[in-house]
């Protein structure tokens, strides 16, 4: 056998030196990984329960929508059920979550949550304005998402939701236009003192978004751009509804403007 190849089979015997031992920088770089796989883990399971808030969030907005037409009896029902589902989020998927943020900073698993709590402001706004004719605030949203603060959650740490001036923003943005279709409803079924002080509401924020100035948000001015369009089409029902005050019976409004459909792109009533 030649000396080369006696040289390479002990090559091969050669004991290789043991990569897994616990040296510092492989016991650093465990718990790095481990750490990361419970923050992925986590923003998972938070991302999936944004997902089921914003499911429950559009029931509560469908139902909310019915409404215009209805009698009293079956409008307080409605939104007793809206209030109660709007209690059930808040103390089911939203105390889940702020369980999960707890110890964590909340600013790294906004992302994960975003979708949901926007959704979940829009159904709390509508309801709020449907019971009181007002835009809640933010803190009295933050307020609601707060747990472990009063004498029914003494068991539990205080922790919250974080709700940044960005969710509530584009919450309200989403509010805007279920406002426009709850006006056309409205137009619709002859409710019109309801068209007007839709019309108010919508012109105070309207006012409030140029406020703010440029804010560099794709996704606000895109919502701002819809609130624009569905600003004009409330504003043409309540001038149209003046202009045909003076030729149709009050009784027959509501079945003249029921020809409308607000859904389609056209710019005026028939």
């Amino acid at each position: 056998m030649s000396r080369t190849t006696e040289e390479g089979s002990d090559k091969q015997r050669k004991p290789q030196s043991d990569i897994s031992q616990d040296t510092p920088s492989m016991t650093l770089f465990r718990e790095y990984s481990r750490v990361l796989v419970n923050k992925n883990d986590k923003y998972e399971r938070v991302y999936k329960t944004s997902r089921d808030i914003t499911v429950r969030s559009k029931r509560i907005i469908f139902s909310l929508q019915r409404i215009p037409g209805l009698d009293d009896d079956e409008r307080e029902k409605i939104l007793s059920s809206a209030a109660s589902d709007l209690r059930e989020i808040e103390q089911t998927q939203m105390k889940y979550i702020a369980q999960e943020l707890v110890d964590e900073e909340p600013y790294q698993f906004v992302y994960a949550y975003t979708g949901g709590l926007q959704e979940y402001i829009e159904a709390l706004s509508l309801y709020y304005f449907l019971t009181t004719d007002k835009i809640i605030g933010h803190s009295e949203i933050q307020d609601r998402l707060r747990f472990g603060t009063s004498e029914e959650d003494t068991d539990i740490v205080p922790m919250s939701v974080l709700v940044q001036p960005k969710e509530y923003i584009l919450g309200i943005a989403d509010l805007t236009g279920e406002l426009m279709r709850f006006c056309i409803k409205c137009v619709s079924t002859g409710d019109f003192e309801v068209c007007y002080r839709i019309c108010d509401v919508l012109k105070k924020i309207h006012g409030g978004f140029l406020s703010l100035g440029y804010i560099p948000m794709r996704e606000l001015y895109h919502k701002f751009t819809v609130f624009r369009s569905s600003l004009h089409k409330v504003e043409e029902a309540c001038y149209s509804l003046q202009l045909r005050k003076s030729e149709v019976p009050a009784e027959m409004l509501g079945d003249v403007f029921a020809m409308y459909d607000a859904d389609e792109n056209r710019q005026e009533f028939i």
